[in-house]
């Protein structure tokens, strides 16, 4: 086995091209796995060999082997595997030797000892679990502890930060309530389902408000860690609105959205290069301009729209600002690209414009932090100074330099592809009989903020959801089913109004459940399901 490691990885390192710069790599995986999706292997593959290196990510390396072995390159996917195997310890056990993609390889004598590594791997796991969160949450610590208040004024760390893993285990760096310890280091306490939603965010544990940090994203140089403790310090400033800004799903939004992350992905990739300053300055001000005509178009929005950024994108910044990330532009290029990619653009996008602004002003030297007690506007910070120019000759200007021709044609073939989506929505919630139920303001929601569409004057609907009833007092508790939960088959919509779930029919009954195609309702004590109509109509009430 370690033979072959050694032989595969080093003849796939001398074989394969030169590394792309981040910009490429970070373009380049969606453009791979794009390819993967269509089922065009040699084009997945030969975009693959151009950004690939070891410094991906363990899921870009495994998927880069999942299409190595689709396009029939047996050897560079056992390289990248037993990469994963050896030095990554890759431990995904029942997903490894289940995946279909992999199924050619099984023959080969190097699969049983790839799967016996993995296996290895799984079982000495929870150690090694225990290991790294004791280590992550101890170098955020440390990282937090040189920064002593220098970025905001105020100290970062605190000591409410639980690691949760998927079995309902939290685990802390100092002793809490019904926590027990092996080693003094490092305390945990396995607590009842849905104790907790499974997403990064404040919850509330025994009455005090807690980071909660997911065991899987440990491993992104305590982004994540900094991140959502600095939204218990924010908590404790000012409170701000988080949720959704509609109007960026609208088409000319987007598509002003877009060339602002273009504009940014510019200005830092000249940084990395070390351009020259002026060079750098108008890619900077092409991405205020674009961000100038579309809040100026759309001003009604703007209270919330910066409410939610100084929300989440303060806390992305400070998180990329204080982490060991190797290089902090080339990660934020990373982020813009990820954002870019989602499928909506109502709540990710502050998670790729607060890092790039806050990192550009600060390479600026533009003094711009100014307390926690107040909403950043990054447009208003830059205009204190200089004003944007957005005459006609300058919108032409900033679109020829920012890729406006292929972003407008990519836009109008999503316009085409999204009205269908609509099309289905509104005819599978809107149209056809529902199941209806009220939530309150307590009722805890889990989603995937890259899953979502909006129906204009209906509300949001969510591909991929879950629900918790934190308060006991709301119907119960809900899921999508998780391989069934992608736009255009799943979805729930949540009413404007921000109480009405709807959920699609037809369903079943079985006990205290309703199954329906592409999701579960568990219903607590004293609720029912009835019919209010006769086209099959249905809600959910308190007996």
């Amino acid at each position: 086995m370690k033979i072959y490691n050694v032989i595969l990885c080093l003849l796939f390192l001398l074989t394969s091209p030169k590394a792309f710069p981040q910009t490429d790599k970070a373009s380049g995986y969606l453009t791979a796995m794009k390819f993967y999706d269509n089922k065009d292997y040699p084009n997945a593959a030969k975009t693959f060999d151009a950004i690939y290196n070891l410094n991906l990510s363990t899921k870009k390396l495994y998927d880069g082997a999942c299409i190595y072995a689709m396009n029939n390159e047996k050897q560079k996917a056992f390289a990248m595997l037993y990469f994963l195997a050896n030095k990554k310890y890759y431990a995904n056990y029942d997903h490894i030797s289940k995946d279909t993609d992999l199924t050619g390889m099984h023959s080969d004598p190097k699969w049983t000892p790839l799967l016996e590594k993995v296996k290895l791997n799984n079982s000495a796991s929870p150690q090694r679990k225990l290991e790294t969160i004791y280590t992550e949450l101890n170098k955020a610590k440390h990282i937090l502890g040189k920064d002593a208040g220098k970025l905001w004024g105020y100290p970062i760390w605190n000591d409410n930060i639980f690691v949760l893993d998927y079995d309902n285990t939290i685990y802390a760096i100092k002793a809490f309530p019904g926590s027990k310890t092996d080693n003094g280091k490092l305390f945990y306490a396995n607590v009842p389902a849905n104790t907790f939603v499974f997403v990064n965010t404040i919850q509330s544990y025994q009455d005090i408000d807690h980071a909660v940090i997911l065991s899987n994203y440990l491993a992104d140089h305590s982004i994540t860690i900094i991140h959502e403790l600095f939204h218990l310090l924010q908590l404790k400033n000012l409170k701000l609105n988080g949720n959704a800004i509609q109007y960026l799903d609208n088409y000319d939004a987007r598509e002003l959205l877009r060339l602002e992350y273009q504009a940014l992905r510019n200005t830092l990739s000249a940084i990395v290069n070390k351009k020259p300053k002026a060079k750098i300055v108008s890619f900077f001000e092409d991405a205020l301009l674009f961000r100038k005509l579309r809040q100026s178009k759309y001003r009604e929005f703007l209270q919330n729209e910066l409410e939610i950024e100084t929300l989440e994108g303060m806390a992305n910044y400070t998180g990329f600002k204080l982490s060991t990330s190797p290089n902090k532009y080339e990660s934020a290029i990373e982020e813009i690209y990820q954002r870019e990619n989602a499928q909506t653009y109502t709540r990710p996008f502050p998670y790729a414009t607060g890092v790039a602004y806050g990192l550009i002003f600060d390479y600026l030297n533009i003094h711009w932090k100014t307390g926690l007690k107040k909403i950043y506007n990054f447009l208003a910070i830059y205009e204190s100074n200089k004003v944007i120019d957005t005459n006609d000759q300058a919108i032409l200007t900033a679109k020829a330099r920012n890729n406006f021709e292929q972003i407008h044609q990519q836009e109008e073939a999503r316009r085409n592809k999204n009205e269908g989506l609509l099309t289905y929505y509104r005819d599978l919630l809107q149209v056809k009989p529902t199941l209806k139920v009220e939530i309150d303001d307590n009722y805890g929601r889990t989603f995937n903020m890259n899953g979502t569409i909006e129906i204009p004057e209906g509300g949001t609907v969510y591909s991929s959801i879950k629900g918790r009833d934190k308060s006991g007092k709301n119907f119960g508790n809900f899921t999508t089913i998780e391989d069934k939960a992608y736009l255009g088959n799943a979805g729930v919509l949540m009413m404007n109004n921000s109480k009405t779930l709807v959920f699609p029919t037809p369903f079943k009954i079985e006990g205290h459940k309703i199954i329906g195609e592409t999701y579960q309702i568990e219903l607590n004590e004293g609720w029912d399901i009835e019919k209010t109509d006769a086209p099959g109509n249905y809600v959910i009430r308190k007996k």
